[in-house]
């Protein structure tokens, strides 16, 4: 609106406006066509009738609440006597009756049908409110004085609208007057005009639920109107009288649904919406329209700017309602989305934190692939399959009886060097770490992913880690550690895996023959050694720079096993050992006596055996004995000084060559030597083994 209604008794205020020209009002910029004029004088006269019907409907439908049943009457003529002159009103002022470009002309047509049409319904309406008035007052009838008041002030301010419009006929045909008299009557229509230009189309334009709900209306029937209704439905209502205080309660405030209307000083209804619409904030607040230009074009403009709906004035109950409702709804549902999407976020910021939480803690004992597959399937869910792999067994040797010398924080200190080393490299090449068992370790390469180099990586690998025990060794000489030497087996052939156990304890494994020979491969190794497998070298191909090969019968092979040294890998790793430094023998006369027993996983299988240590070099030594034990067989020996005193039952080694049958002699390289042993057999170096 761009008036402000007087109150009950009270005459309306007009400011002094510039005399309208013909060669200078805003109708000569483009904006003032009869068209658009005839508009905006519908929306003024419209406005008061807006108050008139729709106080004269809550009055009446209050009536028995309030005991009005003597008001009845006069007030269905009241709101009889309101929609005539709506009908009237549309009708005169209707856009397309406006035939000529010459505004002067239709304003004159408009007068001459406008005061004789309007004068009965609207002096009946004066008439009548006027002693409902009286009654009312004459009764005490303080609940229903006020909007009786209000419909005689909102007949008054219409019969003012019209007087303006009338008196605006009394300007010559020139259009010349300039006088203060001329330009206060004619103040409606040049408002009118004034506010087309104002209003005109920019490159902006372009562009059951209880709420709490925000009016913005500069006319204060309109607000009291609205507010009431709103209240009625059960809503929390607060009011602006303008666009600028609006959106300053709407920054301060939570609102649901704002309804705005389109007429209003300072910022009108399409700036405000245009405001909110922008915001990063407020774009999402719906917005109601509700004005008295009912022209297609403001609708489609408020749409455009992002309004959900537009009603005009005056407006039906029954529509407001359902639309207020409908614009709730979609808020709430609008809100539950954000909603559910922020705590959607947060789910997934949790879960990111969860999987985080399991790769860090879980990471440490199992793969990074292993983790991975947990995680998206459903770790239960990991099916058990059959599948060509390569098995790497790494063990540290004679670790065993060395931990059994050490304390305890010593021995899971050394541990924890090797294992935390190997680990890096195994990941590296993108092994799958399936087991620690104390100083052995257990990897898989094609579970639970299957790649084509397998069998490559797998040795690629076992080089690296043996290449690695050099710098192991340097940390366990810096903390005060013995030094330690390892040895790798490697196997290919088809496994079965998947997850094993009980819902309460169960890990990722794999289990078949082929992880039970690479256990036997490894066994085979002394310190610094890499046996492979047949079927390994034959997957690996020509890449391989092996040192020797030799024939074993492990324990539930029906015929020999002929497994392969590696010095090293070419291709795309280009990973060698060193060169195996040449044996110095020292012979020893008399012999070194010594009794022997060969132990097959850790255990005794055979009665002791009497021998001589007839040469010695570095961890190596060449026994004489009665009998020849097999190849690669692990001895557990103890050894006697010249005077026949035991110095230790805990020296083992494994048998590396036979060097005679008759009589028999063979070669041991030693995996343990306990202390006393290592300072007894150093006299005879001349050195400390190493």
């Amino acid at each position: 609106m761009s008036t402000n209604e007087p109150g009950p008794g009270q005459t309306e205020n007009q400011e002094t406006t510039p005399a309208v020209q013909r060669s200078s009002g805003p109708e000569a910029d483009g904006g003032g066509t009869p068209q658009a004029l005839w508009a905006h004088l519908r929306h003024e006269l419209r406005t008061p009738l807006n108050a008139i019907i729709g106080y004269s409907e809550m009055l009446l439908g209050d009536a028995d609440e309030l005991g009005l049943a003597e008001y009845v009457s006069d007030l269905n003529q009241i709101l009889s006597a309101g929609h005539q002159l709506l009908e009237i009103i549309n009708d005169l002022l209707d856009p397309s009756q406006a035939a000529s470009n010459d505004v002067v002309f239709n304003l004159a047509s408009l007068i001459a049908n406008l005061h004789y049409k309007i004068r009965i319904p609207l002096n009946s309406i004066i008439g009548l409110s006027e002693i409902l008035l009286e009654n009312a007052t004459e009764q005490g009838r303080l609940d229903i004085i006020l909007d009786l008041g209000k419909i005689h002030s909102a007949a008054e301010l219409f019969l003012s609208r019209v007087n303006e419009i009338v008196d605006f006929s009394k300007i010559d045909a020139g259009l010349k007057a300039s006088s203060v008299e001329v330009s206060d009557r004619s103040s409606l229509i040049h408002r009118a005009l004034t506010s087309l230009r104002e209003l005109a189309p920019d490159s902006a334009a372009t562009g059951g639920e209880s709420g709490s709900i925000l009016v913005v209306d500069d006319n204060e029937i309109n607000r009291d109107l609205l507010s009431r209704y709103l209240e009625r439905q059960g809503h929390t209502v607060r009011v602006a009288p303008n666009g600028r205080q609006g959106l300053e309660m709407i920054a301060t405030g939570a609102f649901d649904l704002v309804l705005l209307d389109i007429m209003m000083p300072e910022l009108d209804g399409y700036q405000v919406l245009q405001q909110l619409k922008q915001s990063e904030t407020w774009r999402d607040l719906p917005v109601i329209m509700i004005s008295a230009l009912d022209e297609i074009d403001s609708a489609v403009r408020c749409i455009e700017l992002g309004a959900e709906d537009y009603l005009r004035k005056p407006f039906n109950p029954v529509l407001l309602r359902a639309r207020v409702q409908a614009c709730l709804e979609k808020k709430r549902l609008r809100d539950l989305k954000v909603a559910q999407q922020r705590k959607l976020s947060e789910l997934n910021a949790a879960l990111e934190l969860r999987n985080r939480f399991i790769r860090q803690t879980f990471g440490s004992y199992l793969s990074d692939e292993i983790v991975d597959t947990i995680l998206k399937e459903g770790g239960l869910k990991i099916a058990g399959e059959k599948r060509r792999a390569t098995i790497l067994m790494a063990d540290l040797r004679g670790f065993t009886s060395l931990s059994e010398r050490l304390p305890a924080e010593d021995v899971v200190a050394m541990i924890n060097i090797y294992l935390e080393t190997m680990t890096e490299i195994i990941q590296k090449y993108q092994g799958t770490i399936d087991e620690f068992i104390g100083d052995a370790i257990l990897v898989i390469f094609g579970a639970p992913t299957l790649r084509p180099d397998d069998p490559q990586r797998a040795v690629a690998c076992a080089v690296e880690m043996q290449l690695a025990m050099t710098a192991v060794n340097e940390r366990n000489r810096q903390a005060g550690y013995p030094e330690v030497a390892l040895g790798i087996g490697i196997n290919t052939g088809e496994v079965v895996m998947g997850n094993i156990g009980s819902q309460k304890r169960i890990k990722y494994a794999v289990v078949g023959r082929a992880v039970n020979l690479t256990a036997r491969i490894e066994s085979y190794t002394v310190g610094g050694q890499i046996l492979i497998s047949e079927s390994t070298l034959d997957d690996c191909g020509d890449i391989l720079w092996i040192d020797r090969a030799m024939q074993v019968m492990p324990k539930g092979v029906k015929k020999p096993l002929t497994i392969h040294e590696v010095g090293g890998i070419g291709g795309d790793f280009q990973l060698f050992l060193p060169p195996k430094p040449e044996m110095t023998w020292r012979e020893l006369k008399p012999g070194i006596p010594v009794q022997f027993t060969v132990v097959d996983w850790k255990h005794t299988v055979e009665l002791g055996h009497g021998g001589a240590i007839t040469k010695i070099a570095p961890n190596m030594v060449e026994i004489h004995s009665k009998v020849l034990p097999s190849p690669l067989a692990n001895l557990r020996i103890s050894l006697y000084d010249p005077d026949d005193h035991e110095i230790t039952d805990d020296l083992y080694g494994k048998v590396v060559a036979h060097l005679s049958e008759s009589p028999p002699v063979f070669l041991v390289h030693f995996t343990s030597v306990p202390p006393e042993a290592e300072t007894f057999l150093a006299k005879f170096l001349g050195a400390v083994l190493n």
